[in-house]
């Protein structure tokens, strides 16, 4: 089931590249909240899991970062030329044991089938003491424009009025998370599991979202792999 789903969610991609962009502004809310947690990349190497067309690992390469981005989707990989990319599944890594500083998943867990192999393998090509940055949607927010409503309800109705990425009969859909639930999912794998909720620019002129953290639709958690044994 999970490789039917996977199938589909790469042929959406390829069908729906033209409604994503190339590039990300420098004061983009999400990568500015990565940086923060990243700290100093310069050396470091980076896996952008779910990399798209790779506008955050550009940002990251001009940091000094080397980084390497994975897609399943060859038509978002074709536009993110110069960058090294792999096309390959989150499930089942190509890379050896060890061989990244850190992985990051921008708004690409909410479309994987399997998403405790995912993490398992995220754990597996990061080296002691490095860490995985996942920044998602919370299940549990409000929406920006009528906050006195949940942000899921309102996603619900629009994928049943086919305004969403996936049809409403279609074998998949866009999962958002409880921050707590998916910070125990991470801990199985991963150590020292923490998030922040992140404000966007449409909640900023609303006091509830200001005052209230767990209101907002975006979270970033990081999680740090163990240390080793040896």
């Amino acid at each position: 089931m999970s490789i039917l789903h996977d199938d589909y969610v790469r042929r959406r991609f390829d069908i729906l590249e033209s409604r994503f962009k190339t590039q990300v502004a420098e004061d983009d809310f999400r990568l500015s909240a990565l940086i923060r947690a990243l700290g100093d990349v310069e050396g470091r190497r980076i896996l952008d899991l779910g990399c798209g067309k790779g506008r955050i690992a550009r940002r990251l390469v001009e940091r000094g970062a080397n980084v390497i981005g994975l897609d399943p989707s060859s038509g978002m990989l074709g536009h993110a030329g110069g960058l090294p990319r792999v096309r390959g599944a989150a499930s089942r890594l190509p890379f050896e044991a060890g061989g990244f500083d850190a992985v990051i998943a921008i708004e690409v867990f909410e479309h994987l089938a399997d998403l405790d192999a995912a993490i398992v393998e995220c754990a597996r090509v990061c080296r002691a003491e490095g860490r995985l940055l996942v920044i998602d949607k919370n299940r549990h927010a409000l929406n920006a424009k009528r906050p006195w409503l949940p942000a899921a309800w309102i996603k619900r109705i629009d994928e049943q009025r086919g305004r969403w990425m996936y049809p409403k009969d279609a074998p998949a859909r866009e999962r958002w998370f409880g921050v707590a639930a998916l910070g125990r999912v991470l801990g199985r794998s991963f150590t020292r599991v923490h998030h922040e909720s992140l404000l966007q620019p449409s909640e900023t002129g609303r006091l509830i979202f200001r005052a209230v953290p767990r209101t907002r639709l975006f979270v970033l958690w990081t999680a740090i792999t163990p240390r080793s044994s040896k």
